[in-house]
């Protein structure tokens, strides 16, 4: 019970506010519950699992804040052009493009972790995360 409940409050937390993906709310976010349960006992992560699983976080980590930092800017820019009443949207359209290739790119990232992840667990991992 007390396993679930951590889960739910990790859910929770890594749901908050908005995250530079096109999908929000509905992949899993594998390493940050990873992180939560990582000496769970019923977890049983070896340490060639964990070594693994650090370098998959550390890799998206970098490159999601990278991309976020670049999404959170051109939505700025984008939000303040478009409160000028004498901006024609298309003046905004290269940049609202721009900002739906790097959201893509966001999520290529994401799902690029999901699956690196699944990789390095056995099913029984697996089971006990999803």
């Amino acid at each position: 019970m007390k396993k679930i409940l951590l889960l739910l409050l990790t859910l929770t937390v890594l749901s908050a506010g908005q995250k530079p993906f096109l999908i929000q709310g509905k992949l899993p976010h594998l390493t940050g519950m990873i992180k939560v349960l990582w000496d769970d006992e019923d977890l049983e992560l070896n340490a060639k699992q964990k070594t693994k699983l650090l370098e998959v976080r550390k890799y998206t980590m970098k490159n999601a804040k990278a991309l976020g930092k670049q999404i959170r800017k051109l939505e700025t820019e984008i939000v303040d052009e478009s409160n000028d009443n004498n901006t024609h949207p298309k003046l905004l359209k290269e940049r609202v493009n721009k900002l739906a290739s790097l959201r893509a790119k966001a999520t290529m990232v994401h799902l690029k972790c999901i699956y690196d992840t699944r990789k390095i667990l056995t099913e029984d991992q697996l089971y006990i995360l999803e």
